[in-house]
């Protein structure tokens, strides 16, 4: 148990550590706004909605996918709404005078983020697929050998994983972030916005072709 603990905790710690996906676009967006808290709290949701589909992806959940295939374009549709939404969101940041900007409370908006996290986790079922694999690959090194009673301890290490990286990163990001002035931080962060829409956008494309081509 202890071994897919922390096997589990291996593969949510460097499998969060790119910063190209939505939830590490969003907290390296707190980061720079010095909300650390509430990135914090964006990446625990996220974090216990990636550890549960770990935990079923023991069990073989990804034949769910194949029986009842609306789930995944539904979830796809979903998440391309929020992601363009929040890319709106942040790249409407910065654009007012400085003297008009706000600085935001660091401690607002925590219960949201939360939710926010684990919202659009929870709404890409393809991520069972993803751990599925990380699974089959553990399997195939022949190093351990797993059964049903290590699904909760792997999906433990995996979320311990995943908020032990951004802790981190969060962590970085407050120590070091005073180095660079408001205006950059602000056109970093509208970069994020961008990238946000940029994912919106691809993702909404990716299902209208394979709607097309169905």
């Amino acid at each position: 148990m202890l071994l897919a603990t922390l096997i589990g905790f291996l593969f949510g710690f460097v499998g969060s550590m790119p910063i190209a996906g939505p939830i590490a676009i969003l907290v390296f967006g707190r980061g720079l706004e010095n909300r650390g808290r509430s990135g914090l709290f964006l990446a625990g949701g996220a974090a216990i909605a990636e550890s549960s589909y770990a935990y079923l992806a023991f069990w073989g959940f990804s034949a769910f996918l194949t029986r009842y295939p609306w789930v995944e374009p539904v979830s796809r549709v979903s998440a391309a709404v929020i992601l363009t939404g929040l890319g709106i969101h942040l790249t409407s940041k910065g654009k007012k005078p400085e003297a008009e900007t706000r600085v935001p409370d660091p401690n607002v908006g925590q219960k949201r983020s939360f939710f926010l996290g684990f919202t659009i986790t929870a709404l890409n079922p393809t991520l069972i697929a993803t751990w599925t694999a990380a699974v089959t690959t553990v399997y195939s090194l022949h190093v351990v050998s797993f059964d049903a009673g290590d699904a909760l301890p792997f999906s433990i290490g995996a979320f311990l994983g995943i908020t032990g990286w951004f802790a981190t990163l969060l962590w970085l990001l407050a120590r070091f972030h005073a180095r660079f002035s408001r205006a950059a931080l602000d056109r970093v962060i509208r970069f994020m916005g961008y990238l946000l829409i940029a994912a919106g956008l691809t993702i909404a494309v990716r299902f209208l072709y394979r709607l097309y081509a169905h």
